[in-house]
């Protein structure tokens, strides 16, 4: 089978930017190792934790597999057990990530539960969706798929993304629908910087999804692997940096109990002196001059 210029470019840019990721992952986890220590070790163990221990490791094993992957050879062997690995790890740091963008938008719902409950049940079946759709034997009559065993995915894995930005959309709103519920008239500088440092985070982690839609879907399929690892790798690093930058301006604010926090356990606003009007804030919370 001839391979044209263009399949040798996309091939060779796909191995190159997961190999660059790889690399940005690493510099990433040791200009934050210090923040990790402050807010994560000596913690008590807990769900948000556990999910965000997740979602800073397994990164690491799917960006160095999936590298490995992009450079190796494999003619005649069977890459299949390999790939559901890589496939897995993948999966599970961009659910742990997007655990803790939940969990923070919980957060900032006041810990209202219905919003905890809706949020979890939305991302269930986005995540069944997602599974089953990478995973079963269904024909979609989606033409375009690449050869056994050689750096190149098919159009249909284009849905799973597509979903997952669908998800990041909705916990955008969500976020921009509690901030006018709950705190507009607040002109605080914490909830200001919580909101709009959380929403700038969310809306990278989102752009790259759609970015990574269209590439699939629109260029040649040597193109399609081009940002597999930066997918995960920006999940990972953008997700933790929710959680230290919420730490840092509870540290930093003249009001540090305006949110109660063990981190990352992230808990709820309680009373505190907010400046400007007195506000019912729709969480169940009356916050005053």
């Amino acid at each position: 089978m001839l391979v044209s210029d263009t399949d040798t470019f996309g091939l060779q840019l796909a191995k190159y930017t997961n190999v660059a990721a790889s690399t940005i992952l690493i510099y990433d986890y040791f200009i934050t190792s210090h923040s990790e220590v402050q807010w994560a070790w000596g913690r008590k163990w807990g769900i948000i934790r556990t999910t965000f221990t997740v979602s800073r490791y397994a990164p690491f094993a799917g960006a160095l597999m999936t590298s490995y992957s992009a450079v190796k050879t494999w003619g005649t062997q069977d890459c299949t057990s390999f790939n559901d690995a890589v496939n897995g790890m993948h999966f599970l740091g961009i659910i742990a990530s997007e655990g803790l963008l939940i969990a923070r938008v919980y957060a900032f719902s006041g810990n209202k539960k219905a919003y905890l409950i809706a949020l979890l049940s939305f991302g269930l079946a986005i995540l069944v969706a997602s599974v089953i759709l990478s995973t079963a034997p269904i024909n979609f009559n989606i033409p375009g798929v690449g050869p056994p065993c050689v750096f190149e995915g098919a159009r249909s894995s284009a849905l799973p993304y597509g979903l997952l930005m669908f998800f990041e959309i909705v916990l955008m709103f969500t976020t921009a629908f509690l901030r006018y519920q709950n705190y507009f008239g607040l002109h605080n500088k914490l909830i200001r910087s919580i909101y709009h440092g959380g929403l700038f985070y969310m809306f990278c982690i989102t752009m790259i999804s759609t970015v990574n839609v269209i590439v699939i879907t629109v260029l040649p399929l040597s193109y399609s692997e081009v940002l597999n690892t930066p997918q995960i790798v920006a999940h990972s690093v953008l997700a933790s940096r929710i959680l230290f930058d919420l730490q840092v301006n509870k540290e930093q604010s003249v009001f540090p109990t305006y949110l109660s926090t063990n981190m990352p356990e992230m808990q709820s606003l309680p009373d505190g002196s907010y400046e400007g009007r007195e506000t019912n804030t729709g969480a169940g919370q009356v916050y005053q001059a």
